[in-house]
C-alpha cells in the first residue's frame, strides 16, 4: 500500500498587529515537493504572480544581470534546475577570519562547557570489552599435573575453544567520559534571502558562517539542528515556511544549508516560486512585489520557539562574523543558567 503523504500543516499566531502564519517542513525535499504542487494549481491572482516573476527572470537573463550573484545565469534552466551553491570556494575565504573567533571563544569559556569526551577505561565490565587492552598482559593459563581427570577435560576444552587464556590487565572495558549528557542541544534559526536592493553576492555570507559554526559545535559534541526560514512580510500578513536542513542526529549537508540559506540564484527565482506557493497555501493572493523581508518575520516565530537562536541576516563577511561570535556568547548564558 503506498503511503499516503500528509498536508503541510498551516500554524496561525497574532503578532502585533499582524497575522503570523508558518509550516515546518521536516526536510528540502518536504519542502521542493511542495512548491512544485503548488504551483501547478495556484488561484488566478498568485498565477499572474508567478508568470511576472518568470517574466523578469527572462529579462535580467538577458542583460546578464548580477542580481542573481555571479556568475550570472545565462538560460532559465539555470534558475529552474539550481540545487548546487556555486560559490563553494567562499568557504576557504571566510573560514580563517571565522576560526580567529571561534578560537577566541574557547580560550574564554569555562573548559567544562567544550571539553571533548574522553576514552577511560574500567574493570567493573561497563562499556565495550578493548582486546587490545587485554593483549597488553594476556598469558596461558598453566595445566597443573596433579588435575583430575573432570580438570583435564575441561582444560582441553578451553584450549580448543581459544579460552585458555588470561590477562593481568584488570580495566579492559572502554567508556567515554565527561560526556556530559545533559549538555544543551541548539538550534540555529537563519531568515535566507535580502531585499530587492540588497546585491546578488552579498547573499553569500549567512549561510557560510552558519555551516561553520555548526562544524565547531559539533567538534565539541554539542547537537546542532538547523532551520532556514523562507518567508514575507505584506499588509497585515506574515507568512514563512521553515525547512528544517539538519536534525540533531544527521551529519551537515553544507550545500543543502548554502542552497537555501545563502544562494541568491536559488532565492530570487526558486525561493520566490516559493513564496507564491505558501500565500496560495495560506489563501492569500502575494502581491506583484512579493512583499518585503524585515523583522516582523524572524521575531514572530522566534516568539513560538524561544529555545532557539536567530543567526540574523549578514550581508558582509565582517557582519556574518560577529553573528558567530553572538551566538557562541548566547550559547554560553543559556548553558550557565542551565
Amino acid at each position: 500500500m503506498l503511503a499516503v503523504s500528509k498536508a503541510p500543516i498551516i500554524h496561525t499566531h497574532s503578532y502585533k498587529k499582524q497575522r503570523f502564519q508558518y509550516i515546518p517542513f521536516g526536510s528540502p525535499t518536504a519542502y521542493h515537493d511542495f512548491v512544485e504542487k503548488q504551483c501547478k494549481s495556484l488561484f488566478m491572482g498568485n498565477q499572474q504572480t508567478l508568470e511576472v516573476i518568470i517574466k523578469n527572470a527572462q529579462t535580467r537573463i538577458v542583460k546578464s544581470s548580477d542580481w542573481y550573484g555571479n556568475p550570472p545565469p545565462t538560460s532559465m534552466k539555470d534558475l529552474e534546475a539550481h540545487r548546487y551553491f556555486g560559490k563553494m570556494e567562499l568557504l576557504d575565504v571566510i573560514a580563517p577570519k571565522i576560526q580567529k573567533e571561534l578560537d577566541r571563544y574557547t580560550e574564554l569559556v569555562e573548559d567544562e562547557l567544550l571539553k571533548r569526551p574522553q576514552l577511560s577505561a574500567n574493570s567493573k565490565g561497563l562499556g565495550v570489552f578493548s582486546f587490545d587492552r587485554a593483549m597488553m598482559g594476556l598469558y596461558k593459563i598453566p595445566f597443573t599435573k596433579g588435575s583430575s581427570e573432570l580438570e583435564r577435560f575441561h582444560h582441553q576444552l578451553k584450549i580448543e575453544l581459544g579460552k585458555d587464556k588470561a590477562t593481568t590487565v584488570k580495566n579492559t572495558h572502554i567508556y567515554f567520559e565527561n560526556t556530559l549528557a545533559s549538555k544543551p542541544t541548539l538550534t540555529l534559526t537563519l531568515l535566507a534571502g535580502a531585499n530587492a536592493n540588497i546585491q546578488g553576492d552579498s547573499l553569500y555570507y549567512v549561510g557560510i558562517a552558519v555551516a561553520l559554526l555548526t562544524e565547531y559545535l559539533e567538534s565539541c559534541h554539542i547537537g546542532v539542528a538547523i532551520d532556514v526560514l523562507l518567508g514575507t512580510s505584506f499588509g497585515v500578513h506574515a507568512i514563512v515556511s521553515v525547512i528544517r536542513v539538519k536534525r540533531f542526529e544527521d551529519p551537515l549537508d553544507v550545500n543543502q544549508l548554502l542552497v537555501l540559506g545563502s544562494d541568491p540564484r536559488y532565492f530570487r527565482y526558486n525561493g520566490f516560486k516559493g513564496l507564491i506557493a505558501l500565500a496560495d497555501y495560506c489563501g492569500l493572493n502575494i502581491p506583484n512585489g512579493l512583499g518585503k523581508i524585515d523583522d516582523t518575520i524572524p521575531k514572530a516565530y522566534m516568539e513560538v520557539t524561544p529555545d532557539a537562536l536567530l543567526f540574523n541576516q549578514s550581508y558582509s563577511i565582517d557582519h556574518a562574523v560577529k553573528e558567530v561570535s553572538r551566538i557562541l556568547l548566547e550559547y554560553t548564558k543559556k548553558t550557565k543558567v542551565l
